[in-house]
């Protein structure tokens, strides 16, 4: 019998591909490798670009993240693309059992969390964050993200996505 763990989806805001590190990359390997612009399936190669992302994370991190899918706006003047990933319960706990407890995250929670001109928050402070799975897992993964990004860079530079060609 195998024992089913559950599951929580999430947003991870990776930067987006809206003039970032990330369109970066993919324009420099459409041209290092002399692909018509006009013939790439841009929306696969994100895909194809996300799922590699999510790897790089699950090495470092020695998790089991899984791509969902990009979570992109309407319209790039208040928000941009994410990805959605799902964690298993076993993960999430190792996560808890190494965050919850660091003050320095805790802070980083208080300070982010809070309210302030043009933004009202609904999950003011550490105790109304941690309520909801979700929103705890957001910003666990914003923390990590800006604790890690020296190595989440030269994860970027070297992850093996693929360019895709619509057919």
């Amino acid at each position: 019998m195998t024992e089913t763990l559950n599951k929580t989806r999430f947003l991870i805001d990776f930067g987006g591909f809206y003039h970032s590190i990330h369109s970066y990359e993919i324009d420099h390997r459409i041209e290092s490798f002399e692909i018509d612009e006009d013939k790439v399936n841009y929306k696969e190669t994100c895909n194809s670009y996300c799922i590699e992302f999510i790897d790089s994370i699950n090495d470092m991190l020695e998790l089991n993240l899984k791509f969902i899918q990009i979570d992109s706006p309407k319209f790039y003047n208040f928000s941009t693309d994410k990805i959605e990933a799902e964690i298993n319960e076993n993960d999430f706990n190792k996560l808890k059992d190494t965050y919850l407890s660091n003050q320095e995250f805790v802070d980083y929670i208080e300070l982010n969390s809070k309210s302030y001109s043009g933004f009202i928050s609904f999950y003011n402070g550490f105790n109304e964050v941690i309520k909801e799975d979700e929103i705890l897992l957001q910003y666990m993964f914003n923390y990590i993200l800006k604790e890690y990004a020296d190595e989440i860079e030269n994860y970027i530079f070297e992850m093996d996505f693929e360019i895709i060609e619509n057919n």
